[in-house]
């Protein structure tokens, strides 16, 4: 009996402390949500691509211009308007809306990008301050923080996704001197740009990327984000200089492997193996050849080229004392760290470039030809097409961004009929020649569900 009654204590305490650690996790992010939320932004752009299309003979490939329609999502990071994004977000925009949390859209200038970093910073014009980020601590971040994402994935705004940070320092081989935070929170295309959450509400990064299958696919838990120590440094370098500088030291290092550290008889996680020596640079005034194994700065290890690389990114000016092994000897360089040599930031002071006029039906994104009978039976459609009749729709343009799908059958522009493709290229143009900004479509599927939607004019 005595051993019953230690056995159910035991499983009562166990059951308590259970609950107890259960009851420290809050049942619900909508709180958090609530309070960080309004300084997400949505992202929306338009911008010339390129399509790939072939010949009849199917060999022959060609490139024709497109406007495309593409997403992101982004971070208020100031309450005048400034906003944080990826650069490969708003690349080759010609015209960028920006969309609140209450749903207002404002047009965007591009104030500046990164040429080797994927961030850059826009700014909007309202009358009145906008919620900005609380940015966080990412040296402080740790494996299994539990964390949340905001963002506009495919054109969704204001999706939340909840996951924890799968690991930290993650080298996708962008520059020399990037690492990722890995989260399984669930990232899709349109995610990129926006904030990765602690549950202080903190941004703690900016989601950049993800891994896939295929780059057609979505998210399998493999999301990565710029930490937010990295874009703390980039706005403190832009407000303080209008420009980010980074630091050189004029050689190209790389991670020394465990096997490297075999064939050179060095126990692993040496260090970093110099590459390349720039002539004339700090490295190479400091002595530093090719072969060389660094070990560690000041009184500091390195167990990979990122390490070192990051420092010495923000440490301009700074004399670096650099543990260096040398074919079986240790030595010390002294290296002072110079600027970067080359341009790093493209700052924009102008408007966004003048947006491109319809000129064309391809402008849109899509091929459209006369009504005829084999059309018909190639769509299979339920009665007579009166229109012209969608044959091709390119991804990712005004046309696929306004659902047009093969065998669809365009019957009028604004209120007026049309019946062929000369009669439609007129209407439009007319209208875009009148100034006016969109047109209204009045089309209908090959199953004969009809719909109204509308081309802009001004692509």
């Amino acid at each position: 009996m005595r051993v019953w009654r230690a056995l159910f204590v035991a499983i009562f305490a166990s059951l308590s402390l259970s609950s107890a650690v259960s009851s420290a996790q809050p049942e619900s992010f909508a709180d958090l949500v609530a309070r960080v939320a309004p300084s997400v932004v949505n992202i929306s752009i338009k911008g010339m691509g390129q399509a790939q299309t072939m010949s009849g003979d199917g060999k022959n490939v060609s490139y024709a211009p497109h406007i495309i329609d593409l997403v992101g999502s982004g971070v208020i990071a100031d309450p005048s308007g400034i906003i944080v994004t990826n650069r490969h977000v708003i690349d080759n925009a010609y015209e960028i809306t920006v969309t609140l949390s209450d749903r207002t859209a404002v047009q965007a200038r591009l104030l500046g990008k990164g040429q080797t970093f994927d961030l850059a910073i826009l700014k909007i014009d309202v009358d009145h301050p906008l919620p900005a980020i609380r940015v966080g601590d990412s040296d402080k971040v740790r494996v299994g923080d539990r964390v949340i994402a905001i963002g506009n994935p495919l054109g969704l705004s204001s999706t939340v996704t909840s996951g924890i940070v799968s690991a930290l320092h993650r080298d996708l081989s962008g520059t020399p001197y990037d690492e990722f935070i890995q989260t399984d929170a669930a990232i899709n295309h349109g995610n990129s740009g926006g904030p990765l959450f602690n549950m202080n509400g903190e941004v703690i990064g900016i989601n950049n990327q993800i891994f896939s299958d295929s780059p057609s696919s979505g998210s399998i838990g493999l999301g990565f984000a710029i930490p937010s120590n990295d874009l703390r440094f980039l706005v403190e370098q832009i407000r303080d200089y209008g420009r980010p500088h980074l630091g050189w030291l004029g050689m190209r290092i790389q991670t020394l492997t465990t096997e490297m550290a075999d064939a050179l008889a060095l126990p692993p996680s040496s260090g970093a193996i110099v590459a390349e020596v720039t002539p004339g640079g700090p490295a190479a005034e400091a002595g530093i050849r090719i072969g060389d194994v660094i070990e560690g700065y000041n009184n500091q290890r390195i167990n990979d080229y990122r390490t070192l690389n990051r420092l010495i990114a923000m440490a301009i000016g700074r004399t670096l004392q650099l543990r260096v092994w040398r074919n079986g000897a240790n030595v010390t360089a002294n290296v002072t760290v110079k600027e970067w040599p080359q341009e790093l930031w493209i700052a924009y002071t102008s408007e966004m470039t003048r947006p491109p006029l319809f000129t064309k039906i391809r402008d849109f994104g899509f091929d459209v030809v006369d009504p005829s009978p084999d059309l018909k039976m190639k769509y299979m459609m339920d009665s007579d097409p009166t229109g012209p009749i969608v044959t091709n729709v390119v991804d990712d343009t005004a046309a696929s961004g306004a659902k047009f799908r093969p065998g669809d059958v365009i019957l009028k522009v604004q209120l007026d009929d049309v019946h062929t493709v000369a009669e439609l290229e007129k209407k439009l143009l007319d209208r875009c020649n009148g100034g006016h900004r969109n047109a209204l479509v009045f089309a209908k599927s090959a199953s004969g569900k009809p719909r109204w939607v509308t081309l802009p004019l001004r692509l």
